[in-house]
């Protein structure tokens, strides 16, 4: 989880930081292409005030020389008419031209700039002068900034992925520390109840052999199963969450191993008047715990017995597949809403009473599941469809 917690972590602020740096990258690049349109404006101005609008009319714009802007020139008369007097420019057709100039014409109040072409107006005694600029110098002109902008953009985001990441384990420092206490504490609170639950319950044991049937001893005993069998999952989760007591993986028979957990169940099933379709491949190995395999195959099936009404079905499939080991326990039932189904392999979550497991299922389960599925680098997830409630895991088979 602490793993997790990191990882969303960094990539929430590696995300934020990446954003804030683009965008200022991107809005320094943008307020550069301006300042070189208005320097590309400013130049076109000043040549068209040296050359004199009288000589620009009376050569039809022939006397304006630019060599080194792409331009074109048009001169709108008192009545609105457009007139091309010179083109300069290459790549865009005249007609576009003439849509961009009709534009400006319809608005002179500010320098209109269009993808391919900004725009300088001048008003002259026989109407205006529109000279239409081609963008790409300013465009060809920023070309070094933006290659510098990438470049930076680039380590800076390495150095903030960097960063990050060390700023995210400063941040998750007192989380793991206090879920590591809490694990300490539960771990020595579950080893220190194992001793009087045992006392307890080999006590009730005498007692029941020396008075005989008695409702309350019996109650008693119930419980204290009951509280034993708790503290038992407690601690297993607390072992399962701790890298260091993992034992090493080993290949073993997976098909042999889920045997071993399925036939017991099947007189369980059998009194709850449940039929069982068990289709196993064989000769299937993997690497992994072999104990937690069996662990997860019992929990699953627990689970299936326990919320399948009586006269259903439960399914159980395996298979093993292009290194990919799959595991699929099905039961007919009251099929789990999609709010809840990821909720279901989290620690003390249980859905409402009204399945009716009678007080006999701690939450720890399918937790205990899910962290073995986790350890073995697998998924797991459930589903409902078609009337039954499919418990799917998919483990890495090794090699």
């Amino acid at each position: 989880m602490i793993s997790k917690l990191k990882k969303n972590l960094t990539i929430l602020l590696s995300a934020l930081f990446c954003v804030v740096l683009m965008g200022g990258l991107i809005m320094f690049c943008w307020g550069s292409y301006e300042d070189r349109l208005m320097e590309l404006r400013r130049q076109v101005r000043l040549e068209v005030s040296e050359t004199g609008l009288k000589q620009i009319e009376k050569t039809r714009g022939a006397a304006l020389e630019m060599e080194s802007v792409d331009y074109v020139l048009f001169h709108v008369q008192k009545d609105g008419t457009v007139e091309l007097y010179s083109n300069y420019m290459q790549g865009i057709d005249e007609e576009k031209l003439y849509v961009y100039a009709q534009k400006v014409a319809d608005h002179w109040k500010e320098p209109l700039e269009f993808r391919e072409v900004t725009s300088v107006t001048k008003q002259g005694k026989s109407g205006r002068y529109i000279v239409l600029i081609s963008v790409y110098p300013a465009v060809r002109a920023m070309i070094p900034a933006i290659v510098v902008c990438l470049l930076f953009a680039g380590a800076g985001i390495a150095l903030l992925i960097l960063l990050t990441q060390l700023l995210s384990r400063r941040l998750v420092r007192p989380v793991e520390q206090m879920i590591s206490s809490e694990k300490k504490f539960m771990s020595n609170a579950g080893h220190e109840l194992k001793t009087p639950l045992t006392v307890i319950s080999a006590n009730t044991q005498l007692l029941e052999a020396e008075i005989g049937d008695n409702r309350h001893l019996q109650y008693i005993r119930q419980e204290t199963e009951h509280m034993i069998a708790m503290v038992n999952k407690m601690l297993t989760l607390m072992r399962l969450d701790t890298p260091m007591e993992q034992t090493e993986y080993r290949k073993f028979c997976v098909d042999e191993s889920l045997l071993d957990v399925i036939y017991p169940m099947e007189s369980v099933a059998y009194e709850k008047k449940l039929t069982m379709d068990i289709d196993v491949q064989e000769q299937m190995q993997m690497i992994g715990d072999e104990d937690q395999i069996k662990n997860l195959m019992s929990i699953l099936l627990d689970n299936a017995i326990s919320y399948t009404p009586e006269g259903g079905n439960i399914a159980i499939r395996a298979s093993l597949r292009a290194r990919r080991f799959t595991l699929c326990v099905s039961n007919t039932g009251a099929p789990i809403p999609k709010e809840q189904q990821e909720k279901l392999f989290e620690r003390f979550y249980r859905m409402d009473e009204a399945r009716g497991d009678n007080g006999s299922h701690f939450g720890l389960g399918l937790s205990i599941a899910g962290s073995i599925v986790a350890n073995h680098h697998g998924k797991i997830w459930v589903e409902s469809r078609e009337g039954q409630n499919v418990f799917q895991v998919v483990l890495p088979a090794g090699r």
